[in-house]
């Protein structure tokens, strides 16, 4: 067997206990322990003693010589990173789909030609479709893919990029039927070495479930989604523990399906499993509901504003990003978050004697599930 060459004794002792050590030798001496010639000077190891002074300013100076040893310049560990070639990665274009609504003469079909730019109401945020669309005689609409003209993060309600920039004969309506949620910043320096070292860590060899999760999350979808991966279960089955299966809940920052692509990458990671392991990709599930409640304000605030602040606490608070998996729906929680709200006096009881006129009931959700909120109805009383 080759002989193993033995890993490095990095000191780890702070300045205490190094002075503690160095202090004990006297005690070693004059018990015989140490057999080195008796130091008459060590008469005791109180603070006052000069002895003991000039031990722990030295303990001091060892213990910060020690720590810079240990301690790894950034500037070396971009270098590992690269070793793995993990670089930054560039920010990168949003896309989406968008909607044409066309009303031609017939027997007329409608060309939308590569790089039609549509955008919101301001124009803030302009997206051109990336092929040619031809919407075929007796037909009204048509899809077509479309990325945004800037790199970067974007998130957008569905019907939002509603404004052509370029006039198209025929054309009546545009929209997004579906949210943006795509697209990715540049990526920083602090960032990267996460990424690297969470890689060195699982290498290319899946074991744990957070393996799992980091790989897909990085690896697939760039930083760009949610997952949440639960072990021993089987295709989303959470009746018993089955060892050897894991259940993966992968979607978008918004809470969105993943697009069969990702899905295709995801299940190329099966490579790198270690073991007898099988993996079920779900999407994520929800449980909706609504929330209706009367409200008192306190006196002197606008009451569109503090409604409007109500509804945008309670949809951050129950938002996908959130990644609530499996928590409850209560209306007590519910309750704090309205009374909490700056502005809002108390809740009112209904006639029929309940606090909230929706939920009537809590909702226990099941570990994969996700609450999400649709309607918030909120009346103002006396």
């Amino acid at each position: 067997m080759p002989n193993l060459i033995p890993p490095p004794d990095l000191d780890i002792r702070d300045e205490e206990l190094i002075a503690a050590q160095a202090i004990a030798l006297r005690t070693m001496v004059e018990s015989g322990t140490l057999s080195v010639p008796a130091c008459p000077e060590l008469t005791n190891a109180n603070p006052s003693s000069p002895h003991t002074v000039l031990l722990e300013a030295q303990a001091w100076l060892l213990a910060q010589v020690a720590y810079r040893i240990n301690l790894l310049p950034v500037r070396d560990e971009i270098e590992f990173a690269r070793l793995f070639q993990i670089e930054l990665r560039a920010a990168t274009n949003p896309t989406t789909t968008l909607l044409f609504t066309v009303a031609p003469p017939l027997g007329v079909s409608v060309t939308i030609p590569i790089g039609t730019q549509v955008a919101d109401g301001d124009s803030t945020v302009v997206f051109e479709t990336t092929v040619e669309l031809v919407i075929a005689s007796g037909e009204t609409t048509g899809t077509v893919a479309a990325r945004r003209t800037v790199a970067g993060a974007t998130q957008l309600r569905a019907d939002v990029l509603t404004n052509p920039l370029d006039s198209i004969a025929y054309v009546t309506d545009v929209t997004n039927p579906a949210v943006v949620d795509s697209g990715s910043d540049a990526e920083t320096v602090e960032e990267a070495l996460a990424r690297a070292r969470n890689y060195q860590r699982r290498a290319e060899r899946l074991v744990s479930a957070q393996d799992l999760e980091d790989a897909i999350l990085e690896e697939v979808l760039a930083g760009n989604g949610i997952v949440r991966a639960f072990p021993f279960v089987r295709a989303g089955d959470f009746a018993t523990n089955v060892a050897g299966h894991t259940t993966v809940v992968v979607m978008s920052r918004s809470g969105e399906p993943v697009s069969d692509e990702i899905k295709q990458a995801i299940s190329a990671l099966a490579v790198q499993m270690v073991g007898s392991q099988y993996v079920y990709l779900l999407d994520p599930v929800y449980v909706n509901f609504n929330v209706g409640a009367s409200v008192r304000l306190s006196s002197f605030v606008p009451q569109n504003a503090v409604l409007a602040s109500i509804e945008r606490g309670l949809r951050l608070y129950y938002a996908a990003r959130a990644a609530n998996f499996g928590r409850p729906i209560t209306r007590a929680e519910i309750i704090t978050l309205i009374e909490g709200t700056s502005g809002v006096d108390r809740i009112v009881a209904q006639e029929s004697g309940a606090i909230l006129a929706a939920p009537l009931a809590d909702v226990n959700l099941a570990p994969y599930e996700l609450p999400r909120l649709l309607d918030v109805t909120l009346d103002v009383v006396p």
